[in-house]
């Protein structure tokens, strides 16, 4: 009895080949996309808390007598009350240890578990 290869086996062999390929890019390609939602995750929380770092140093150089705080904010970034908080924005104002040295305010901005993402030092002088 002969055997008869009509040609389904390469066929088959070859289109099983192509599945196994397709699958090894597709996970591939998974793996790159979840890793650039996570530095993109990561990169959006870094410019937040550098934005809002940056205010309050702003706002303690325009301000005469002003006083630290501690302000929360959500996933979004919008300001809320601290029951419903994410992140928030701590400022220490260090007064100086002898007269003619500069005010400093120490501010960093962190996560509700107290993870910091970003801190900033400004100082000023007095008048």
């Amino acid at each position: 009895m002969r055997n008869r290869n009509n040609g389904s086996r390469i066929f088959m062999t070859e289109l099983m080949f192509s599945i196994f390929f397709f699958i090894i890019i597709s996970a591939i390609c998974v793996q790159c996309f979840a890793g650039s939602y996570a530095k993109s995750k990561s990169a959006k929380e870094i410019t937040e808390a550098v934005n809002l770092a940056s205010n309050e140093a702003e706002e303690y150089l325009a301000t005469d007598n002003y006083k630290g705080d501690t302000n929360y904010y959500d996933d979004a970034w919008k300001s809320v009350s601290d029951d419903k908080a994410t992140y928030k924005v701590t400022s220490l104002v260090i007064e100086p240890e002898k007269k003619g040295q500069c005010q400093a305010m120490h501010v960093v901005v962190s996560t509700i578990s107290d993870e910091e993402i970003y801190s900033l030092e400004v100082e000023k002088a007095l008048k």
